[in-house]
C-alpha cells in the first residue's frame, strides 16, 4: 500500500559530502543521549509482552532507511546525522519500538549487505551496526525484518529467485536451494559482531523481534521452516511472522511468538478482529503499519489509536518517519506517508500530537513537556539564501544578521518566521559586502535552543 523511493541517481557534489561528515561529529558532540537502560530482552508471555517482568507496550514509527536510504534520488548510506536526527525525534515523541526494514532487508544492490549471492558487504554492515548502537543509545528497540514482497531498492525476494535463475518469484518459499540461500543470510545477520558495541546480533537486546519479512505470503510450512530455523540459530528474540495479515495455521507453531497487520486505511474493526484471533491463541499482537495521516480514508486517527489503547494490542507503528536533510530541510519520499516533525500541515500537525499523547499513554506515562530544541548548522549562504540544517523538535527559527563582525550586533531579520519547509530562506535586505549569520530554533511551547555557530559570508 505504500512506495518506496526508486533507483534515479544523481550526482551528489563533494562539498554536501564533506560537510555531511564534519556537521555529523558536531552533532554527536553537542546531542548527548540519554543512557541506556537496555540490558534485558523483551519477552512474551502468552499475549503480552513483558521486559522486567511487567507489561510491555508501545507506540513508534516505521523508519525502514535507518541501514540504506533510496529517498536523496541516488541509494546511499545515511549519515550518522540523519539516524540520530531520526530516532531522537522518534524518543521525544515517545517511542521505545521503531521497525526498520533495511537493518535487515538487503539484498542485490551493491551498497547491499549481500550484493551478489554468497557475497557480503562489510561496509553495509558497519552502517547497520551505527544504527543499532544509535537505537540502544536511545533506548529504543528494534524490530527488524529479514525480506520483503516488493520490488523495493533494498532488495527482496525476487533477488533471491533471480539468483538461482527461477522466472517465479513465489519460489522462494519452496525452492530448496533458494531457501538454504535465505537461511545463509539470516545466519550471516544473527552472527555478526558489531563494530560499535562488541555484541553480536543474537546477543543485542536492543533488537526486539526478527520478523520473517514485509507483507509476504508464505506458506505455513515456510513459515515453520524459517522461523524454527531462526530460533535455533537465535533462541534469545522473539519472531514475529511477516506474513500479510494473520496466518491462522501459523497461529500454532511454538517458533512464531507475535503476529501483526497493516491497515491502509486504519480500521477499529479489522484491528479487532485480528487481534481477537490472536489473543484466543495466546500470541503477541501488534500493528505493524499504518495510515497515520488519514490520506485512505478510513476509521479517525484518534479512535484508532485509543482502540489499541484500550485492547489488549502491545504495540502501534505509523508509517513512517523522515529526518532532517543533512544540508537544509527535511528528507522527502513519495509515498504520501511522510512524517516530518511537528508536521507539514495544520491537519498534519494536529495528527503528530494524536500520535505523541498515544505513545505515552501506551506506556502508562505521562506526556511530558517538550525539551528545548538543539542547535541549527548553517551550511551555506549564496547570494542572499540562507540555508541551515535544521535540528530536532525545532517548530520555528529565528533568522539575525550582524554586518560588524560574529560579535554582532545583531538584527533580527525573522522572527520565528521560518520553519524547515522555508529553507534555503531568502534575506531580502542583505548588503554587500561580508556579514554574519546565526540562526535560533524555537520547540513547540515556544522555547529556545542555542544559537547555530555564526557563520560569514
Amino acid at each position: 500500500m505504500k512506495k518506496f523511493p526508486t533507483r534515479n541517481v544523481v550526482a551528489v557534489s563533494l562539498i554536501v559530502v564533506v560537510l555531511s561528515t564534519l556537521l555529523a561529529t558536531f552533532w554527536v558532540s553537542t546531542h548527548r543521549a540519554v543512557p541506556s537502560v537496555q540490558t534485558e530482552f523483551v519477552t512474551r508471555s502468552g499475549s503480552r509482552l513483558l521486559l522486567h517482568g511487567q507489561p510491555f507496550r508501545f507506540a513508534g514509527p516505521n523508519i525502514y532507511w535507518l541501514g540504506l536510504d533510496g529517498n536523496l534520488g541516488h541509494v546511499a548510506y545515511p549519515t550518522h546525522f540523519r539516524v540520530d536526527d531520526a530516532l531522537v525525534t522518534a524518543q521525544a515523541m515517545g517511542a521505545t519500538v521503531v521497525r526498520a526494514h533495511t537493518l535487515g532487508i538487503s539484498v542485490g544492490c551493491s551498497l547491499c549487505v549481500e550484493p551478489t549471492l554468497g557475497v557480503f558487504n562489510a561496509e553495509a554492515m558497519q552502517h547497520i551496526d551505527y544504527a543499532i548502537k544509535s537505537a540502544h543509545d536511545h533506548n529504543i528497540r528494534l524490530i527488524i525484518p529479514f525480506t520483503d514482497n516488493w520490488r523495493y531498492y533494498h532488495g527482496g525476494i525476487h533477488i533471491f529467485t533471480e539468483w538461482r535463475g527461477l522466472t517465479a518469484t513465489y519460489t522462494f518459499f519452496s525452492d530448496p536451494a533458494v531457501i538454504g540461500d535465505f537461511k545463509a543470510y539470516i545466519a550471516q545477520l544473527l552472527n555478526h559482531v558489531n563494530g560499535y558495541t562488541g555484541i553480536a546480533y543474537k546477543n543485542d537486546p536492543t533488537i526486539m523481534a526478527w520478523e520473517t519479512g514485509n507483507e509476504i505470503t508464505p506458506t505455513t510450512k515456510w513459515t515453520k521452516t524459517i522461523t524454527e530455523f531462526i530460533k535455533g540459530v537465535d533462541p534469545k528474540h522473539l519472531v514475529m511472522d511477516g506474513t500479510k495479515g494473520v496466518d491462522v495455521g501459523a497461529l500454532a507453531l511454538n517458533s512464531v511468538d507475535i503476529f501483526s497487520d497493516h491497515y491502509y486505511p486504519i480500521s477499529t474493526g479489522l484491528l479487532d478482529a485480528d487481534a481477537t484471533i490472536a489473543r484466543n491463541r495466546q500470541k503477541v499482537f501488534i500493528v505493524g503499519e499504518y495510515d497515520w495521516t488519514g490520506t485512505q480514508g478510513g476509521d479517525s486517527l484518534a479512535s484508532f489509536t485509543m482502540a489499541v489503547e484500550r485492547s489488549d494490542v502491545a504495540g502501534d507503528l505509523y508509517w513512517a518517519l523522515f529526518a532532517h536533510n543533512d544540508s537544509h530541510g527535511f528528507v522527502a519520499d513519495d509515498s504520501g506517508y511522510s512524517l516530518h516533525f511537528p508536521g507539514d500541515t495544520d491537519d498534519r500537525r494536529s495528527r503528530v500530537q494524536i500520535l505523541r499523547a498515544h505513545a505515552y499513554r501506551i506506556r502508562g506515562d505521562a506526556t511530558p513537556a517538550y525539551a528545548a530544541p538543539g542547535a541549527p548548522i548553517i551550511t551555506s549562504v549564496a547570494h542572499n539564501k540562507v540555508a541551515w540544517r535544521g535540528t530536532t523538535i525545532a517548530v520555528n527559527y529565528t533568522v539575525e544578521r550582524s554586518t560588524l563582525g560574529m560579535q554582532g550586533p545583531w538584527t533580527v531579520l525573522c522572527d520565528r518566521c521560518a520553519t524547515d519547509a522555508m529553507t534555503p530562506w531568502t534575506d531580502s535586505s542583505k548588503p554587500a559586502g561580508t556579514v554574519w549569520y546565526r540562526v535560533q530554533a524555537y520547540n513547540m511551547t515556544g522555547t529556545a535552543g542555542p544559537y547555530s555557530p555564526v557563520f560569514s559570508t
